[in-house]
């Protein structure tokens, strides 16, 4: 009875290791996934702002301007998009939804930087089209993502737009987008540029931190229920192996005869008694007489 428990409790013990280190080996993975996402994005971001520093000084120099603008502006939309790949890859749907939040405010903050290195450069009647879309596309961006930031995020947002940086560097890009002349003077106008690309940054940058730690967060916390749930499904498993075998020493064990070891049944002793009384009576008549037997009584 202990081997017919023993086998199917086993069995049932090596199914609940299997699928407990399936679970942990699945968490893991998904904790190196987030892991990986949040540091890709953070070395990204700062590959962005490289790019947007070389920009910025080759724009400056003498040449076709149009070309190494779009030269840049393709290499770091590149960037982004493979941003975006990662938030599609997000662990969670709350992950992916911050990651999306800050890619899309790294995206804004590109488009002012790119539109702000056209006005640095000097903008011709050519890259005033440029200027203006990037101007417009930002904007938009930074207005629609604004009321999904975080508490302390939108805080410092609407500072950002109440503070007179904002008015006179919103200022001077009306007028260069009408063609018209700045209503400030050079030194004003890059001081609130400088203020207003900051802050902004500086909110990527926070957003990209907590997307991270959100992912790395929500990583450790699928590991941790990984193995608690491996954990739980082997002491499950030997505990119903150890009642079995409990249950196993318990019952009887049947005692089963081989038919070919059973004892032939003894002939009946009535049937042995009466055949010996014929031939004892048939001996007598014979003595008697004439040496034969009388047959007729």
């Amino acid at each position: 009875m202990l081997s017919i428990a023993f086998v199917p409790s086993a069995a049932l013990v090596l199914v609940a290791l299997f699928i407990g280190g399936f679970l942990v080996q699945q968490a893991i993975q998904d904790r190196d996934n987030a892991e990986s996402g949040a540091v890709i994005m953070a070395e990204a971001s700062r590959g962005i702002a490289s790019l947007q520093r070389e920009r910025a000084v080759a724009l400056q120099a003498p040449g076709t301007r149009s070309a190494t603008y779009t030269a840049y502006a393709d290499r770091i939309d590149t960037s982004l998009s493979s941003l975006r790949e990662i938030v599609r890859a997000a662990p969670d749907a709350e992950v992916g939804y911050q990651q999306t939040i800050a890619v899309e405010l790294l995206t804004a903050v590109e488009g002012l930087d790119r539109s702000d290195s056209l006005a640095v450069a000097g903008i011709d009647d050519e890259g005033r089209r440029d200027y203006a879309a990037a101007v417009g596309a930002y904007r938009s961006r930074l207005d629609a993502i604004a009321g999904k930031l975080t508490e302390s995020s939108r805080r410092t947002y609407r500072d950002l737009v109440a503070s007179e940086d904002w008015g006179r560097f919103g200022a001077v890009e009306t007028a260069l987008s009408a063609a018209t002349p700045p209503p400030v003077g050079q030194e004003a106008w890059r001081a609130s540029a400088d203020v207003v690309g900051r802050t902004l940054g500086d909110l990527t940058a926070r957003q990209i931190e907590h997307s991270a730690q959100l992912a790395i967060d929500g990583g450790r916390r699928v590991l941790g229920g990984a193995l608690a749930a491996a954990s739980a499904i082997s002491l499950l498993a030997g505990v119903v192996m150890a009642i079995a075998m409990q249950l196993a020493c318990r019952l009887p064990v049947p005692i089963i005869r081989c038919p070919s070891r059973l004892e032939a049944t003894p002939p009946a002793w009535s049937h042995l008694v009466s055949d010996y009384a014929e031939k004892s009576t048939l001996l007598a008549h014979t003595s008697r007489r004439t040496g034969r037997a009388d047959l007729s009584g």
